[in-house]
């Protein structure tokens, strides 16, 4: 703990040197034409090659002396070039131009961007569109185990667990302890899942990734927070569509089809745009019994006022059937890895679920200053999750609906006097009930029920961050997040004389946060970070064998401590970001299985993470880059007693010790040929917690070829197409994609630890997109 806070201390000691600066401190925002903030805009000195990047604000601050050049620039945007003048009013407000563009984002790469956070006292990095796009898009998993300290097991499309810095290792069949929201909607629900193949990747135009517990306006989950976005797009009017399919193996076929439209109409003081999105995926699956269809309708709007008040509208609609092979053992891993496992196979195990996302916002500039800039702002959404499904497993069939209502509100202070200083404070409340049965299967028929349940689960979180800039060098962010949640179960199934109903509030938690950022020469960033995270049981969690709720059952809870530097320029050919980091957790959830389909927690013990994670991303020529990133993870459990077994000491079950991509893209920003060569490799993991089984090391290759081509440039309706295709697993490597830890063995059978990972298959594809000029 101490060797982080030291170097925290360290700089401190900076604060008076930043102050003392002879040069001009510049401060000010940089917009869009129609007043919106651009995030990750950059502004350099010509002159000493210092700059900044703006913040989610659109602020940015700078030094320069009388005639330095300022130079603003963004991607997809017009530079600008600024002459300053001590005389000059600040702060500046900087409005750039968009370029004329003929697609929307997802659809045309201009160049590549850098995907760490320049100016964020935390460890977060954002994916763009052209990382999305380096793969098939059938999955968002590629892109994510290009996030050093991210790693998502994917058993199948429809079975997928991730997991940041080793938390939600050990859940058994979804994602959980990691938070996540699409345009500031929760898809986490009130137990902690995680289910993001409800938004295709035709929605998502960027994808950012909190780890660890830094995230505090968003619940400070252990794990971390993933929030994909959906921009508007104002700039370029008029209808625009897109259309994209895919084709390979296994059956696998994907269309994507898009409609926008944008009113061109200059002398209007308002502003708005329309999405509608519909995708369709089919797969026969390489593996028996494990057919997949999923089709998807979504719908979004932004309205703009001329005083900058936005109105958005989500409406999302997700059908799902996926039939299920589940795991298995070690021998038949090796030798049929198309086969299901005996018994899913005899019932056809399948899920059958339809989903309807809902959310509306309303952002609204409450005060504002003599030169209408805005000092006080809030924003505030409803949303709501309906969510039925039907699940036929060998021991049982499960029939659930979920509903779930909530809000979010927050209010951001940030006075023209000092624009580099900003406060917000707010509140999320969430709402679901819970209703669920399990019925006696024969043979994969329905028979007598077993259990009939409502749980409603609520939680609040209230949070209060502020970030404030000393100079042009240092920043702080300081925040704290208090969560209350509380499970509530009710058991309508009295036939057996049995009521195991009941209710259970968790304490408050309060999870404070304090990051620290100092600019060094070069345009590096220094940071550190001290934040506090919980992950709450599931209800399931805190049931006693017996079916009772028990009250000893706590969260898990950690401090995680780090230190960092990064560059983020286009200045340099060379940027990068290192990030070391140490995170005690205590309360250690363990779910023991007492039975095929049953799970009972206990609170076990302590488990110290402890990692390095590093980036690097180098442009060598135009239009080639190279990037890669690395992942060393110690983690160790240091007390953890499972009934007679001691395994304090042990490795951490599910999560390698090394992981590590390196990625070569050969894009030019114009037309022609393009490429993406990319090569990940994930570590032996221990998958008991005694440590006597390993999963084995492996390492895939994956490659992607297109060609971009623009037809009738000077027509109205231009027309770009884009021809690709690809090879996934290049060099055929038989590799577990995601393992069952602890995997119970029942009735004299082997463990099925194993869920095999694809052999090399193929994937061509056409993208084509239709759209008005930007007038």
């Amino acid at each position: 703990m101490m060797k982080i806070i030291y170097p925290l201390a360290f700089l401190l000691s900076f604060t008076h040197f930043s102050l003392a600066q002879q040069a001009d401190q510049v401060y000010g925002k940089i917009l869009t034409e129609e007043g919106a903030p651009l995030i990750g805009a950059t502004v350099v000195n010509i002159r000493t090659a210092a700059g900044s990047v703006s913040d989610p604000e659109g602020s940015f601050s700078v030094d320069a002396t009388r005639g330095d050049t300022l130079r603003f620039s963004f991607l997809g945007y017009s530079g600008y070039d600024l002459v300053w003048q001590p005389e000059m009013d600040l702060p500046l407000r900087i409005r750039l131009s968009a370029t004329p563009t003929l697609l929307d984002v997802d659809f045309e790469v201009q160049g590549a961007r850098i995907p760490v956070e320049a100016n964020t006292p935390a460890p977060i990095m954002t994916l763009h569109p052209e990382d999305l796009l380096r793969d098939d898009r059938t999955s968002i998993r590629p892109a994510l185990n290009r996030v050093p300290g991210v790693l998502m097991h994917s058993g199948a499309l429809n079975t997928n667990r991730i997991t940041i810095r080793g938390i939600g290792n050990r859940s058994p069949f979804s994602t959980a302890k990691i938070r996540a929201y699409f345009n500031d909607i929760p898809l986490t629900n009130g137990v902690g899942e995680t289910t993001l193949e409800d938004i295709d990747l035709s929605l998502v135009d960027e994808v950012s990734i909190w780890k660890g517990p830094t995230a505090s306006t968003y619940g400070a989950g252990l794990g971390g927070m993933i929030h994909l976005k959906s921009s508007p797009d104002y700039a370029a009017t008029g209808i625009r569509g897109q259309v994209e399919g895919t084709y390979g193996s296994f059956g696998t076929r994907r269309l994507a089809a898009g409609l926008q439209f944008t009113p061109d109409n200059p002398q209007s003081e308002t502003k708005w745009n329309a999405k509608l999105h519909y995708h369709n995926m089919h797969s026969d699956g390489y593996r028996a019994n494990g057919q997949y269809d999923r089709q998807g309708l979504a719908f979004l709007a932004n309205h703009q006022t001329r005083r900058e008040n936005t109105t958005t509208l989500l409406v999302n609609y997700i059908d799902l059937k996926a039939f299920i092979p589940s795991s298995l053992n070690r021998d038949d891993y090796l030798n049929e890895p198309t086969k299901a496992a005996f018994t899913w196979a005899q019932v056809m195990g399948f899920e059958d679920s339809q989903k309807l996302i809902v959310g509306v916002s309303h952002k609204h500039h409450l005060v504002r200053n003599g030169n209408e800039e805005s000092v006080l702002e809030n924003t505030s959404s409803v949303f709501g999750t309906w969510y039925e499904n039907y699940e036929s497993r060998p021991f049982n069939i499960l029939s659930e609906k979920n509903e779930a209502v909530g809000g979010r509100t927050r209010f951001v202070f940030h006075p023209s006097a000092n624009p580099a200083f900003s406060l917000q404070a707010g509140a999320e409340l969430f709402v679901e009930n819970y209703d669920w049965q399990t019925y006696r299967t024969d043979g994969g028929r329905q028979d007598t029920l077993l259990s009939d349940n409502t749980e409603l689960r609520t939680y609040y979180n209230l949070f209060l961050e502020s970030h404030l800039q000393l100079g042009s060098r240092f920043r702080i962010a300081a925040g704290v997040n208090v969560n209350q949640t509380r499970y509530e179960l009710t058991d309508r199934f009295l036939v057996d004389n049995i009521d195991i109903s009941g209710d259970y509030r968790f304490a408050n938690i309060i999870s404070p946060r304090l990051g620290l950022l100092y600019r060094l020469p070069r345009e590096l960033n220094l940071f550190g970070n001290i934040s506090h995270g919980f992950a709450q049981p599931t209800l399931e969690e805190t049931l006693t064998p017996e079916g009772s709720i028990n009250p000893e059952i706590q969260p898990e809870k950690g401090w995680n401590f780090e230190l960092g530097l990064r560059r983020n320029s286009p200045a340099y050919r060379l940027n990068f970001e290192i990030t070391a980091y140490s995170m005690p957790v205590r309360d250690l959830l363990v779910a023991r299985r007492t039975a095929l389909d049953q799970y009972v927690g206990i609170n076990a013990g302590k488990t110290l993470h402890q990692g390095v994670e590093a980036y690097v991303q180098y442009k060598l020529s135009d239009p080639f880059s190279v990037f890669a990133n690395y992942t060393y993870a110690h983690y160790r459990f240091q007390t953890f007693v499972d009934g007679e077994n001691d395994y304090s000491g042990n490795e951490l079950t599910g999560t390698p010790p090394h992981l590590f991509n390196i990625g070569l893209d050969y894009n030019p920003s114009g037309e022609g040929f393009y490429s993406h060569l990319n090569y990940g490799f994930v570590d032996a993991m221990p998958i008991r917690d005694d440590n006597t089984a390993y999963s084995e090391a492996y390492g895939t290759m994956n490659l992607k070829l297109g060609y971009k081509k623009t037809v009738g440039m000077k027509a109205q309706h231009p027309v770009q197409l884009n021809l690709f295709g690809g090879i996934n697993n290049l060099l055929d490597e038989k590799y577990a994609a995601m393992i069952q830890v602890n995997a119970g063995s029942f009735g004299g059978a082997a463990p099925r630890y194993y869920y095999p990972g694809l052999p090399r298959n193929f994937y061509i594809g056409l993208r084509l997109s239709l759209g008005d000029k930007k007038p």
